[in-house]
């Protein structure tokens, strides 16, 4: 029984030591192969440099994700896949001796820095990643025609020129643009591939905005150095209307709404129609303060400008009805007969009191209080319809502005 064990244990050794050498043995010979095939390859050399052409470089991103624009620093940041692809001649191993494959995929980084590469790099990039786990997320593929693929998995963050007239009714333009840093266009030529130049996953959710529309071009650089040439796709964004409406327009609506409560409070309730008004115009100005928290200091002015405006002028003019009309209740009447009439449909409970004030025999009143009455009631009126005017000119205006372009083209997948 021992001897069979043995026996049963020494030949799992050798099978494993022998799948290991013939293992050991297929890694050495592709060793073999590409340390043959990079022989005489310069690094430093562009594929078409013995014909001084420019090599063309094929590019196609797919956006893996798509992060939310940050209005503050004008950014946002997308994890792509960034593909790129040349032939280079020299790389051509169809007919090579000991070739038995169509491509090889080449991971280590050392042999990787020996075959040439476009100098590819983001204009507009304020800060790159690229993914490192559970390794280097960068793909080199040489078909045996020497194609080169050459893809990598990175994270940018974009800076975005924004337009915030129209906040948060706003639809930014954003772009990346990519180039060379060093080549110039007759060294590199970059196209965009063909077929879906931009990929994008079925069900892409942006934060805040709807992804209405891209288009790519490309581009050539001018600077003093030389003329590069490069690629630009650019990104057609719509801000959704939702969050705003329920963090930013319904809140201020009740904090207005509120302000028009001491309208119905006696024109003497002074320690409770103060209260009530400057609390609303300060509950206001920080709402408003952590608006603009969000937003750059840019100098025009916005369309969340113009509705927190009207809000506080709505607040802070309910103020100033109170202060007049206590003003009113608690002066006294020098000469009754100056004194103007009442509409009765502003009288309401103060129906009898004007009537002895037209009755020659009545004691005629003594302040102003029947009026600073008659204005409260008015206000009740004044105040409610002149916000819902400014409403029913606001939201059509500025609604109108955000989606009065065409239709936009169907994004491709």
């Amino acid at each position: 029984m021992t001897r069979a064990l043995i026996t049963l244990w020494l030949g799992l050794l050798l099978l494993c030591n022998y799948g290991l050498a013939e293992e050991e043995k297929h890694r050495n010979k592709q060793q073999q192969f590409l340390s043959k095939l990079l022989e005489h390859y310069d690094v430093n050399d562009w594929p078409n440099a013995n014909k001084s052409d420019a090599t063309e470089v094929y590019v196609q991103m797919f956006l893996n994700s798509f992060g939310s624009l940050n209005a503050a620093n004008m950014d946002y940041s997308i994890d792509v896949f960034l593909r790129q692809s040349w032939l280079d001649h020299r790389l051509n191993f169809a007919k090579a001796n000991g070739a038995n494959r169509s491509r090889i995929t080449i991971n280590d980084p050392v042999v990787q820095g020996r075959i040439w590469k476009p100098d590819t790099f983001f204009n507009n990039v304020k800060d790159a990643e690229i993914h490192r786990v559970t390794m280097n997320n960068v793909l080199l593929r040489l078909n045996a025609t020497g194609h080169v693929l050459y893809s990598m998995r990175v994270t940018l963050k974009l800076s975005c020129n924004m337009e915030f007239k129209y906040y948060p009714f706003d639809r930014q333009d954003c772009d990346v643009s990519i180039s060379s840093y060093a080549n110039t266009d007759d060294v590199i030529k970059y196209h965009w591939v063909d077929d879906t130049p931009i990929d994008l996953p079925d069900e892409l959710e942006i934060a805040q905005f709807d992804l209405l529309n891209f288009d790519t071009r490309e581009t050539t650089q001018h600077f003093v150095t030389g003329d590069f040439s490069g690629l630009v796709v650019q990104f057609v964004l719509r801000r959704q209307n939702g969050y705003h409406v329920l963090q930013t327009y319904i809140p201020t609506i009740l904090i207005v709404a509120i302000s028009w409560v001491s309208f119905w409070l006696d024109p003497n309730a002074v320690p409770g129609r103060v209260s009530l008004g400057v609390t609303t115009l300060l509950t206001l100005t920080t709402l408003a303060s952590g608006i603009r928290q969000s937003l750059p200091p840019v100098s025009y002015v916005k369309a969340i400008d113009v509705w927190v405006g009207m809000c506080m002028i709505m607040v802070f003019g309910a103020l100033l009805e109170f202060t007049f009309v206590n003003w009113l209740a608690n002066k006294k009447i020098v000469n009754p007969g100056n004194t103007f009439r009442v509409p009765r449909i502003l009288a309401g409970s103060d129906a009898e009191q004007l009537a002895c004030a037209e009755d020659p025999a009545a004691k005629p009143p003594t302040t102003y209080m029947m009026y600073a009455r008659a204005l409260d009631r008015l206000c009740r009126v004044l105040f409610p319809g002149g916000f819902l005017l400014f409403n029913l000119i606001y939201w059509p205006y500025y609604l109108i502005q955000q989606y009065s372009d065409p239709d936009p083209l169907p994004v491709e997948q």
